[in-house]
């Protein structure tokens, strides 16, 4: 083969490697055995071999996309976490491809196929209980997962049973002794489980009788459980989320009952429409924020993966 005009395809046949392996190499990607690596550099320098520069020029402005996997596009929570990785992404020249999971893991695994074949520098994902069987192997060096964890793989969780924790203590200390729980099946396991289980933890912390209903992320299911949980003399009233107080706020409005309410997530609408509640806000901004930044931080250290936990606190 003659040494002049050789092509990425030329290099790839010579090594015995596909085109993707030759291009992973000479972008220093850490994803190719340090065999293969070596092999394919010693080809490169035998031949000469020059890779365009209008064709790296190119990939370049490609690889300026991030993609965004959020579960809910009428999520709030995961809303403003994406308005602050946008915020972000744009200043530093990235754009981002915005999907839907719906929750459902085959959506996400299509999903997940589209952004490879876009050759996305990296992955946002918004976890949810379901996705576990889903192989992301191939992602490791390039995803951040929200409110998700996975061995191996940078994530940014919310801190869910302190969350809990700081509304039960605060009721308590006002003299509440009867504190009911609205919230979203244990099958969810943060929303849902981790949340749920921090009530009963601090119901037998503070000697309390559990009163809880679960149902679904709506606002529907926030009013329903509502009606069938709370009487005349409930004292107060903890709910999973700001979707589901919302629910519940409308019941006690109607009703006219006499209940103090507390919910997470502390959401614009929420603080609008009843700055009565009192509210545990858990950082939607601060992971969106930090989840671009361990993502872009891969991109030169693909060992730069780590596991946080965002501190939550009351509504100012």
């Amino acid at each position: 083969m003659k040494r002049k005009n050789l092509t990425l395809k030329d290099i790839a046949a010579l090594c015995g490697v596909g085109k993707s392996t030759v291009s992973l190499v000479i972008n220093k990607s850490p994803k190719v055995k340090q065999a293969t690596r070596e092999h394919v550099e010693a080809v490169i320098r035998e031949y000469g071999y020059t890779p365009s520069l209008t064709a790296r020029a190119l990939r370049s402005q490609r690889e300026k996309i991030i993609g965004i996997i959020m579960t809910r596009l009428d999520s709030a929570a995961e809303n403003r976490a994406i308005r602050a990785i946008l915020a972000s992404a744009y200043q530093q020249g990235y754009d981002a491809i915005l999907q839907e999971s719906l929750l459902n893991p085959q959506l996400l695994e299509e999903h997940l196929r589209v952004l490879e074949s876009r050759r996305v520098e990296g992955i946002i994902l918004f976890g949810f209980s379901g996705m576990e069987t889903i192989s992301l192997e191939q992602w490791q060096h390039r995803l951040v997962m929200i409110a998700s964890q996975r061995p191996g793989f940078a994530s940014i969780t919310y801190d869910d049973q302190g969350a809990v924790a700081l509304l039960m203590e605060q009721l308590h200390a006002s003299g509440k002794k009867s504190v009911s729980f609205i919230g979203v099946e244990e099958g969810d396991l943060t929303t849902g489980r981790a949340r749920y289980q921090a009530y009963l933890a601090c119901c037998q912390q503070y000697g309390l009788r559990p009163q809880a209903l679960l149902g679904d992320l709506s606002y529907q299911s926030g009013y329903a459980l509502a009606e069938k949980l709370l009487t005349p003399e409930s004292e107060a009233l903890v709910c999973a989320t700001d979707t589901l107080a919302l629910g519940a706020m409308k019941l006690i409005k109607e009703r006219g009952l006499d209940i103090d309410v507390a919910s997470i997530g502390s959401t614009p609408l929420m603080t609008f429409l009843h700055p009565e509640v009192t509210s545990v806000r858990l950082g939607f901004e601060a992971a969106g924020k930090t989840a671009l930044e361990m993502l872009l931080a891969m991109q030169t250290d693909p060992t730069a993966i780590r596991q946080t936990v965002l501190p939550c606190s009351f509504t100012a």
